[in-house]
């Protein structure tokens, strides 16, 4: 009766390593959503930047010619819209790299969630295995 235990426990703890290794696999995937969710957020935030700055454009090109002020020809009203369009540029390579620094992230935890869950199966496969030659040298058995 102690031999069949053992091989039953031995069982069960190759089970629950694959249980293991499903969970984390299932935290892995999760991870790679949030990862392709924070690529899609930096397109969208970085879409939002440019419509932002197309209105401030239009914006300063109405406000100006309102003023009597042809379009194009004042110095002021250039630099103006130069440093809008800078600002914009550094805004968006801060949204681009916030999003891909977010999306490594998560796919960092996504590796770190497949590698924990090779080594739960790895554990449970030592201990199977253990158990086994345990059970073959006649240790435990009454």
């Amino acid at each position: 009766m102690g031999m069949g235990l053992q091989v039953a426990g031995l069982m069960l703890s190759m089970q629950v390593a694959q249980m293991q290794k499903q969970a984390y696999e299932a935290e892995a995937q999760a991870q790679e959503e949030q990862a392709e969710m924070a690529k899609i957020q930096a397109s969208q935030q970085e879409v939002e930047r440019n419509r932002k700055l197309r209105l401030q454009l239009a914006s300063l090109g109405t406000s100006m010619s309102s003023q009597g002020v042809a379009l194009g020809t004042s110095a002021s009203v250039l630099a103006l819209a130069d440093d809008e369009k800078k600002i914009a540029k550094n805004d968006i390579a801060a949204i681009r790299l916030m999003g891909l620094s977010n999306r490594r992230r998560y796919e960092v935890g996504a590796a770190g969630s497949r590698a924990a869950g090779r080594a739960a199966q790895l554990g449970g496969f030592a201990k199977t295995v253990g158990g086994v030659y345990s059970i073959g040298q006649g240790v435990g058995s009454a």
